[in-house]
């Protein structure tokens, strides 16, 4: 569950990312005649968040994803839990030169993520999903970007999604039985630039916007 779950949070990223990207598109794009009435970004993103509230199917799946999250938080717990308690009597001298940091880490990072998940969620997805309060979501975004210690907090976050992402497809895939030494090869490179694809772009819009003269 912890494999599955993960993996579904990370195509939910990619999905999430496309639509959080509309954010940056110069405004010399626009008219985009393809759209209706979309004229510029402020419009293009507004038709994309009401699209996603009011779309059943999209909602649907949406409470599949909190599902997963729950999940994959309290599966994280329990993993936890249950290795420090088969553990024992831990040993005086430690090797850790097998493992990257992040991945003796994860459950620092996780809770990194979580804080700032119940953060933006209560930010942006509890009044504009859950309470049908139909606000100016690309102002309210703006406005949001615009405060510094957020950015900073958003892009903080990022990075710990980043590395996050990294040790966390490698062994969802070897949980999910690719243990051949090619696919882990390749799942493990995949994960490295994908991961660090993410970041980059995910971190570069709230950069952006508090940069930009809005």
């Amino acid at each position: 569950m912890m494999a599955i779950s993960g993996l579904f949070i990370s195509f939910f990223l990619v999905i999430h990312l496309i639509g959080n990207l509309i954010l940056i598109i110069p405004e010399s794009f626009f008219p985009i005649e393809f759209w209706g009435n979309v004229a510029n970004v402020h419009d293009m993103y507004n038709a994309y968040s009401h699209f996603l509230v009011h779309f059943w199917p999209v909602s649907f799946i949406a409470w599949i994803l909190y599902a997963f999250i729950i999940i994959h938080i309290v599966d994280a717990i329990m993993i936890t839990y249950q290795n420090n308690k088969s553990r024992g009597d831990k040993y005086v001298i430690t090797d850790r030169t097998s493992s990257k940091w992040y991945a003796r880490n994860m459950g620092i990072l996780g809770t990194i993520l979580a804080g700032f998940i119940v953060i933006h969620m209560a930010q942006f997805w509890l009044k504009y999903k859950v309470l049908g309060v139909e606000e100016d979501l690309y102002n309210l975004v703006v406005a949001t970007f615009k405060v510094g210690w957020f950015v900073l907090l958003y892009v903080i976050s990022i990075i710990a999604m980043g590395f996050h992402l990294i040790h966390g497809i490698e062994s969802a895939h070897t949980s999910l039985g690719l243990h051949q030494k090619k696919a882990v090869k390749f799942i493990k490179k995949f994960a490295l630039w994908f991961s660090v694809a993410l970041t980059i772009l995910y971190a570069i819009i709230p950069i952006i916007i508090y940069f930009k003269d809005i």
